[in-house]
């Protein structure tokens, strides 16, 4: 019976280093980078995310942006554009927002962190600005079918002076 035991002993600690010395020369080397967070999808901007949002920009808009994120759940796709106040505000209303644009209370931009930096496209956060209203849209909940596949929309409007707004759309 010793004789087994002792067997069994040398079979157990010949597969402990077995293990150990694979478990090492897994371990060993240039660990590979890991995403810490989203990441910006390189190549897509503003047709991108219009096609996602099944939304056409008016012809009068100027300064056209837009980029996709792609998030630790979902991917994000923001659009931004400047026109006529009124070119924005027909757009926006077909959109079908839940409730009317209210008046968005500024945030203070040095302590105001998002996930979604409207900085990637060279502007300035909507929710730090001044003249910006917002409202937002939950298109399976309005049983809008054009845009059956986005879950949500979140509108900016910035009064940018002029008879002009800037308008700035986040969806996923």
């Amino acid at each position: 019976m010793k004789r087994t035991s002792s067997i069994t002993v040398r079979i157990a600690s010949a597969a402990v280093t077995v293990f150990l010395a694979v478990a090492a020369t897994a371990c060993s080397g240039t660990p590979k980078a890991r995403s810490g967070g989203p990441n910006w999808v390189e190549g897509q901007g503003a047709p991108e995310a219009a096609g996602f949002m099944h939304v056409q920009t008016p012809a009068s808009a100027t300064e056209v942006k837009g980029a996709v994120q792609h998030g630790f759940q979902d991917t994000t796709y923001l659009i931004s554009y400047t026109a006529p106040t009124a070119d924005a505000e027909t757009f926006v209303a077909d959109l079908r927002p839940e409730e009317a644009l209210r008046a968005n209370t500024p945030r203070d931009p040095k302590t105001y962190t998002t996930t979604t930096p409207w900085s990637h496209l060279g502007l300035p956060e909507p929710e730090t600005e001044q003249k910006v209203r917002t409202a937002s849209v939950c298109p399976p909940c309005i049983k809008d079918e054009r845009r059956s596949n986005v879950q949500s929309i979140t509108i900016f409007i910035q009064d940018i002076g002029d008879g002009r707004a800037r308008v700035y759309l986040k969806a996923f």
